[in-house]
């Protein structure tokens, strides 16, 4: 009972409450045992004043010559036995919930993280990464808070109700005033907060909003230096932080009305129950040791009333920080496998683009009938002015995005009916500008291949003619890259991303842009090493530096989404086309 095991979250529906039921899924027993807890903790908790009211009702009966020590060390002794199978039970509760709860935590926020990176590359191009991280991190914290809410507001519910049977048993007249005060009581709890939930849910919106805004400005805090606009950038973020506040002011002091309220009743209630026993005991309805009973239970029962409204208040401000987390939830994934979708498998890299029919809007296609086959082992290079396909050629290969019509074979395989993670497999990517995590080079090296020995490392890194500079680092290749790489250049950056690729060992290598970013010399490093990275792969380059596609084994020439040259460098620059044009262009 007391090892929880932790089960992975694979589906969550999109409304509060649904998929606070759906996070604790296959964790019920455990509130079963916290409610059964519960109670014993509260029985043996309330039974304290009722023992010690039965005390004073008894020495306050009896002549001081019948006072006996072993009655009263019964009694003491009672008391503490009560006592401490109360901090027991309560601690082996406390350890068990704990438990539960944090692994339910962190199961939503692993699915949290699983659903956004299920969304296209196409889509998280769109969002702020901060605010997006903001939300997942809410998700999993309102979702702790809710349960801590109930685990709270059970031992409030079973102290409320065992203690009222105490004094239901000393006197029926305390009953229905206090069932009437806790009634009433729940609703204008429930009327207030309704708004305090409203108020939370923008100020977790607001919040996120901001926190995207910061972690974007961090992000480029040098271009923002760059420009000067320090002072802009912070007035802007002064503004959303502004907002923000707003709403969580309102927010706070909405919460505090409902607490001032709350300590109000409890306040007269608490009065009027000293007199109503005071009342009951002239008029000999109950002796002392009901008076001494009632008085302490009511004073319990009293806070229990505060600490049960206040983690309503709770359970519904939490709500409302869950609602705005789950919006990311509700958008649904563009990409998506089809169900129980094969892995591709990639025995020689030919690839086949047939009849594509794309566009980013319904009304403009770019692609109107698209045809294009890259033969195993092809080097294939994609030329054309800004708009013409060749970034959306790419894309769809990716499949970060879905065709309208046609399809795109690799090997004779549906790229949209395999799994994706398998097609990601299948391709290396080098681009313009290389992304690199901020840790060791060593790790960068191996992202796309965590299982490689140190030795296959080293391999990849000489290949890559990346070797050299890197045991000139400080710490060799343990040196963190800083964020994206910020401490190296950028012909650096690139020789890291060819030994990644050179690592992951793909059968596709698509070359975007990947040495337009790069001097002369430092490009022409680079491209000795890419040369030794695309043996034995079909290779689709796309470059605006044509010198960097005297390698490729055909030459291809968009515009608007159309093949208007084809052939091999030399062909086409005797055919003096519109590649032979942008050639000479470059070479002026």
């Amino acid at each position: 009972m007391f090892n929880i095991p932790y089960k992975p979250l694979t589906s969550a529906p999109k409304t509060p409450l649904k998929f606070i039921f759906a996070a604790c899924k296959g964790y019920y027993h455990f509130f079963i045992f916290e409610i059964v807890y519960g109670f014993c903790n509260s029985l043996f908790k309330v039974s304290v004043a009722v023992v010690f009211s039965s005390m004073i009702g008894y020495f306050s009966s009896i002549a001081i010559a019948d006072f006996s020590w072993k009655k009263a060390l019964a009694y003491l002794g009672g008391i503490l036995a009560l006592f401490l199978g109360t901090n027991l039970i309560r601690f082996v509760r406390d350890y068990i919930n704990e438990n539960v709860r944090n692994t339910i935590s962190w199961r939503v926020r692993e699915y949290g993280i699983t659903y956004a990176a299920g969304h296209s590359a196409a889509y998280l191009k769109e969002q702020k990464s901060g605010q997006l991280a903001q939300r997942i991190i809410s998700l999993s914290h309102a979702t702790w808070r809710q349960l801590f809410a109930f685990t709270r507001l059970n031992s409030c519910t079973w102290l409320i109700l065992i203690t009222l049977f105490y004094i239901g048993r000393v006197s029926i007249w305390f009953l229905v005033p206090i069932i009437i005060f806790g009634i009433c009581s729940i609703l204008v709890s429930i009327a207030i907060s309704k708004k305090t939930t409203n108020l939370n849910q923008q100020g977790a919106a607001a919040n996120a909003k901001f926190n995207g805004e910061v972690i974007d400005s961090l992000s480029n805090i040098l271009l923002i230096k760059l420009f000067g606009q320090e002072r802009r950038e912070i007035d802007k973020l002064q503004n959303d932080l502004s907002c923000a506040n707003n709403i969580n002011i309102q927010a706070v002091k909405s919460e505090s009305s409902l607490y001032a309220i709350q300590e109000i009743l409890l306040m007269t209630f608490r009065i009027c129950g000293i007199f109503m026993a005071i009342y009951l005991w002239q008029l000999n309805k109950i002796d002392v040791a009901g008076v001494v009973l009632v008085l302490l239970l009511l004073d319990d029962i009293l806070t229990y009333f505060s600490r049960f409204f206040w983690e309503i208040t709770n359970i519904r401000t939490s709500l409302g920080k869950l609602a705005d987390a789950l919006t990311f939830l509700q958008v649904p994934h563009d990409i998506v496998d089809v169900p129980q979708a094969p892995a591709l498998v990639v025995k020689k890299g030919k690839i086949e683009f047939k009849n594509l029919v794309f566009g980013y809007t319904p009304h403009k296609k770019v692609f109107n009938g698209f045809n294009l086959t890259i033969q195993p082992g092809e080097k294939i290079g994609v030329v054309g002015k800004s708009g013409s396909g060749k970034s959306t050629l790419i894309n769809l290969l990716q499949r970060s995005y879905d065709l309208q019509k046609g399809e795109i074979l690799i090997d004779g395989q549906d790229i949209s009916q395999v799994s994706t993670h398998s097609l990601k497999q299948a391709l290396s990517i080098i681009a313009q500008d290389s992304l690199l995590f901020h840790r060791t080079i060593k790790k960068n090296i191996a992202f796309g291949s965590p299982d490689a020995s140190d030795r296959q490392i080293y391999y990849a890194a000489r290949k890559a003619l990346a070797d050299d500079f890197i045991k000139q680092t400080p710490h060799g290749y343990l040196t963190i890259t800083g964020e994206r790489g910020v401490k190296l250049s950028g012909g650096q950056r690139q020789r890291i991303a060819i030994a990644r690729a050179l690592l992951k060992k793909s059968p596709i290598l698509i070359l975007d842009e990947a040495t337009s970013a790069l001097d002369n010399e430092t490009e022409n490093e680079v491209i000795d090493a890419i040369n030794e990275l695309m043996i034995n792969k079909t290779v689709i380059a796309i470059a605006h530096r044509l010198s960097t596609l005297k390698e490729m084994d055909r030459i291809i020439v968009l515009d608007k989404g159309k093949i208007i040259e084809e052939g091999t460098p030399n062909s086409l620059l005797d055919k003096q086309g519109k590649f032979a044009k942008l050639w000479n262009l470059q070479q002026e």
